[in-house]
């Protein structure tokens, strides 16, 4: 796939970074480079040392004449979110706050939504739990940034300093064809646009509206039920709805290597319990699960035979009924590749689950994750 601009081909460009370390230097050099216009989309954005970086950078970007365009959650971003934007205020400089929460009154200004204060108040009421979950920065229309971190330094053991008990990240630095797309698409969500419905064919999921909510969790299980080798999940909170888990054991059934790698501890503590519900259902089906043991598992990846999907969502009812969500689905041969051999290490760093482990499971956990799942639409 190429973008073609005058007499130039622009080949598609792909870097997947596992490493908070790197990812965020890497994030803050673009940054200091953007001579145009950044874009920055995250769910939750903390002013720590890490987010006092960023939030240095991006001020440091308006001085020197770059607009900017800076969207942030409600909940995600609760305690920082006026601060943030207090310090960024500027002429080339907008900030806007995904569905505030109700009580927030400060924040209203900065909705997405306008109108009196009455009206704000019942727009946030009605959609209280639609959270946008999405990580996104753009370039200058020129780099793309994706994946599963935050500005925030949860990420790191921490510090900012190398760990191997850093979380378990997975983001992406992409050029090419897709950037313009998805500045479209970020578009559609900073002005309250539906999307048109002829983006299906892009090399994106995304959910920005209801029909597009729909149209992307057909799409995911279009592509999951065509897998005819592997499917291989790294997911931090895995609460397949009934559709998903339904395909994921299909595709087992037919003879596709489907592996699952989930938490053994999360930072949301009760997910562990909830994922291990469906244990037994998935190892009856012949699909291998496993835990990783030695850090927080926070990627959103799966291999789908020879593409690789990269971005934010959860396999869980939130990411599929509630949250706005982001992924990239890659095809070029070394993202792949790439992403094939992370996960064969961190298989390594995990254990295989037996129906044997889930039995010695102690008897209030499994009481956990059952009471959890009462409540798994919403969480």
């Amino acid at each position: 796939m190429a973008l073609k601009t005058g007499m130039k081909t622009q080949e598609q460009s792909e870097k997947l970074i596992f490493d908070p370390g790197e990812y965020y230097r890497s994030l803050l050099a673009d940054i200091d480079l953007a001579h145009e216009e950044i874009i920055l989309e995250t769910y939750l954005f903390r002013l720590d040392e890490l987010g006092q970086q960023f939030l240095s950078a991006l001020i440091a970007a308006s001085s020197r004449g770059v607009r900017i365009r800076l969207l942030v959650d409600g909940v995600g971003s609760y305690y920082d979110a006026n601060e943030i934007a207090d310090r960024l205020e500027s002429p080339n400089c907008q900030v806007r706050i995904f569905h505030p929460l109700p009580w927030d009154f400060s924040a209203y200004r900065r909705g997405l939504t306008s109108g009196r204060w009455y009206s704000q108040m019942l727009h946030s009421l009605a959609r209280i739990n639609r959270r946008n979950h999405r990580k996104l920065c753009l370039i200058d229309e020129h780099i793309a940034w994706l994946g599963s971190y935050n500005i925030s330094a949860d990420h790191f053991n921490r510090t900012l300093h190398n760990s191997d008990d850093n979380w378990h990240d997975t983001g992406l630095r992409v050029m090419g064809p897709i950037v313009p797309e998805l500045k479209r698409n970020f578009e559609e969500v900073w002005h309250r646009k539906g999307g048109s419905i002829a983006y299906r064919a892009r090399n994106f999921l995304s959910n920005n509206s209801i029909r597009a909510r729909r149209r992307r969790n057909r799409r995911l299980i279009g592509i999951l039920q065509e897998a005819t080798e592997r499917i291989w999940i790294t997911n931090a909170y895995f609460n397949p709805s009934p559709r998903l888990l339904k395909t994921l054991k299909a595709a087992a059934r037919k003879g596709v290597n489907v592996r699952v790698i989930t938490p053994s501890h999360s930072d949301v503590l009760f997910f562990p319990s909830l994922s291990r519900t469906y244990y037994v259902d998935l190892l009856g089906a012949g699909i291998q699960v496993f835990e990783l043991e030695i850090r927080v598992l926070h990627s959103k990846t799966m291999l789908i035979d020879n593409q690789a999907l990269v971005g934010s969502t959860n396999l869980n009812y939130r990411s599929f009924f509630h949250d706005l969500e982001l992924d990239a689905l890659l095809n070029k041969k070394e993202s792949v590749q790439c992403l094939q051999e992370k996960f064969c290490a961190d298989i390594k760093d995990c254990s295989e689950i037996t129906l044997a482990h889930w039995q010695d499971y102690p008897w209030l956990l499994k009481m956990l994750g059952w009471i959890s799942r009462i409540i798994r639409y919403w969480i």
